[in-house]
């Protein structure tokens, strides 16, 4: 299977949003957290203020973990010309996709972010 590699820009849609992170989807299944850290170079006191369900958004694969095809992911990493993509704007119509998966997983996800702090 292909999948993206650290470094690669890549194109995803917002599936879910908590109050420090969101989860993405991309167009090859994989996933990936994007953290409040990865948001701005600015301090952000309201996640869910910049980032909502079914946006679009260009963001940098900043870590790949191959055993989980999981991925975190940064918009604060893009250059301003990436980071003004009008890909934002776009939004996924569809309320169709699943998350089950996702959701079982996430509870493991978050106590592996939580046990690096």
């Amino acid at each position: 299977m292909n999948h993206s590699s650290v470094g690669d820009i890549i194109e995803g849609t917002v599936v879910r949003v908590y109050p420090k992170y969101a989860i993405m989807l991309f167009d090859d299944g994989e996933t990936g957290l994007l953290h409040i850290s990865e948001l701005s170079d600015s301090f952000v006191r309201n996640f869910t203020g910049y980032v909502q369900v079914g946006n679009i958004y260009k963001v940098k694969v900043i870590a790949y973990d191959e055993d989980k095809a999981f991925m975190k992911v940064s918009l604060k990493q893009l250059s301003g010309e990436e980071r003004c993509s009008p890909l934002a704007k776009r939004r996924i119509e569809s309320p169709d996709i699943d998350f089950a998966e996702l959701e079982k997983k996430l509870p493991e996800w978050i106590k592996e972010e939580n046990e690096k702090e």
